[in-house]
């Protein structure tokens, strides 16, 4: 079904259910006892990552709700083990398969529906299909009027992680502890160390994950100044280096890693999952805004993000010591609005020097998480 159509489709369903049903004030629900509740976040990666802080704190406000959770189908082996949530329920995207998907939530008789993050007008079609009374979602919805309470957003440099904590603040929910969370079984763990041992011969004593890529090459650093980083760390400190790629970025991904002397490995596309456990070995991370970098933050990893188009305030480490950050888009780029794929020139991020990244590593990484 194409977008429009689905778009049209979807607003006149919605008017019908409403008319039948309408929402009720968010005032009348009663959080107390055991409540089904199913929250959505069906986009990227770092989106699901920013949602971990207030999945938890909903749980831990109200311990008797049960939890599911609605997730791109990419990223559901990285949410299947976390204690807060009972099920894990597959987004299907912009397919017939949202049909069969309607019906099957619509008889878990959930009692709250929150959109956390999704797309329109997938995401509020399925709020609608559940038959819940009670639908939380931004006010910058098309669709707004199915919801019970609306999250209005005052603050545009507020943080995503913060961002997503308002959508359960409307229910007397909040949390001073901002980390996001990722949680491996001791099997994945395992499996990655084995796999490091056999790759490098050995367990390296120093393991530095690169994320050179990311969602457009707007985001990217250039990948020769990761292949000058990398043969600073590779000389100074002796690291192996794990260059995390998908399978379009892999040629790249290769190419770097050719240029670099010392051991190095390329994941080349493996399961998440896997990266996920990569990570958790290794004792610094240097990444774009991606998805991978929200990994690292979440599992601990002393982490530095190389930012441009978007602003630390809004996507960078968030309340964690572990986490810090380059930005100088504000001092090379007129540009106010550039979180598009149609910017030609990049220069928020070639303006990042490879010696910016060699001082924090030597100031804020080497003495406080290199040691141990």
């Amino acid at each position: 079904m194409g977008h429009k159509l689905l778009k049209w489709w979807t607003r006149q369903y919605l008017r019908r259910q409403v008319r039948k049903r309408p929402p009720l004030p968010l005032a009348g629900f009663n959080p107390q006892g055991e409540r089904r509740v199913l929250l959505i976040n069906s986009t990227a990666l770092g989106d699901l990552m920013f949602s971990t802080p207030a999945i938890r704190a909903l749980k831990e406000t109200f311990p008797d709700w049960r939890l599911d959770l609605l997730v791109n189908p990419n990223y559901a082996a990285l949410v299947q083990h976390n204690p807060h949530l009972e099920r894990i329920i597959p987004f299907p995207g912009r397919s017939w398969r949202l049909f069969p998907l309607m019906r099957e939530i619509k008889r878990r008789h959930y009692d709250l529906v929150i959109i956390l993050h999704g797309n329109d007008p997938e995401a509020t079609l399925l709020a609608g299909a559940t038959g819940s009374r009670y639908i939380i979602g931004s006010s910058g919805s098309p669709l707004s009027f199915a919801y019970s309470a609306k999250v209005v957003r005052t603050d545009p440099f507020q943080h995503a992680i913060e961002r997503r904590l308002d959508f359960v603040r409307l229910l007397g929910v909040d949390t001073a502890d901002k980390r996001m969370q990722l949680f491996l079984p001791s099997s994945e763990l395992i499996r990655a160390e084995v796999m490091t041992i056999r790759h490098f011969g050995g367990n390296p004593s120093l393991l530095v994950a690169f994320h050179p890529f990311g969602s457009g090459r707007y985001k990217w650093w250039p990948l020769e100044s990761y292949a000058a980083l990398g043969k600073y760390l590779q000389e100074s400190y002796g690291a192996a280096i794990l260059i995390i790629s998908g399978r379009r970025d892999l040629q790249d991904a290769e190419a770097l890693a050719s240029q670099l002397a010392g051991p190095t490995l390329v994941t080349g596309g493996r399961p998440l999952i896997e990266v996920a456990a990569f990570l958790k070995h290794c004792r610094l991370f240097v990444g774009n805004d991606s998805g991978p970098l929200h990994m690292a933050l979440a599992l601990g990893v002393p982490s530095i993000a190389l930012l441009g188009a978007d602003h630390p305030r809004r996507v960078g480490p968030h309340q964690v010591d572990w986490g810090t950050f380059l930005y100088r888009k504000e001092e090379v780029c007129t540009q106010e609005h550039c979180l598009n794929r149609r910017c030609l020139d990049n220069k928020c991020m070639q303006a990042l020097e490879v010696a910016e990244v060699i001082d924090l590593i030597r100031k804020w990484w080497a003495p406080r998480h290199l040691s141990g």
